[in-house]
């Protein structure tokens, strides 16, 4: 499987503008339910993760997460770090790290509701989940170099930040020779 979505409502998002990716998420699911009535070994080339969010103040976030990603076996795992929630974000960090994944700050592209991003924060998201080498596994019997063992403990998480999107200036919009766009749109 090239591509797999898991947890909440960003990873609904997010999934629904990757074509290639199975989305096992639910609207408002909380870690401790999605380890309860979801959480099956999974492996995929790429793998998106948003839970905790809607945790609260539950004191079993990390533990979940954690398991959440123990199932995983993948080339690359991207966590989602939703907008403020800083105890979310500091378990989404931990596990991250501990797992060497890479996480996407979603600050950047939230929409009024100062949580979930409209459909072009969405679309950027899913730009910035990209195919990684395919001689690189992640996982519980992976680390990020290959067959070597498990990934160490302090291995440190990668944060994706890109500049939320603004008009470009007008040389940037096409290409200087064929007047066509540098990236091609979805939205048509």
């Amino acid at each position: 499987m090239l591509c797999l979505s898991l947890g909440d409502s960003l990873a609904v998002g997010v999934g629904q503008k990757l074509p290639e990716c199975r989305v096992e998420a639910e609207v408002g699911i909380t870690s401790a339910r999605f380890v309860t009535e979801r959480l099956a070994p999974e492996r995929a080339d790429r793998v998106v993760i948003s839970l905790g969010v809607n945790d609260g103040a539950a004191a079993h976030t990390l533990e979940n997460l954690a398991r959440v990603r123990s199932a995983v076996t993948a080339r690359s795992v991207v966590w989602l770090l939703p907008f403020g929630h800083d105890p979310a974000r500091r378990a989404i960090r931990t596990i991250a790290s501990r797992f060497g994944d890479r996480t996407i700050d979603t600050s950047p592209y939230v929409g009024g509701d100062r949580l979930h991003p409209a459909d072009a924060g969405y679309r950027t998201l899913a730009r910035m989940v990209l195919p990684v080498p395919t001689n690189v596994m992640v996982g519980p019997d992976h680390d990020v170099g290959g067959d070597s063992g498990p990934t160490p403990a302090s291995a440190s998480a990668r944060t994706t930040r890109l500049r939320p999107p603004h008009p470009a200036p007008q040389s940037a919009r096409s290409h200087p020779r064929s007047g066509t766009p540098p990236f091609p749109r979805s939205d048509r």
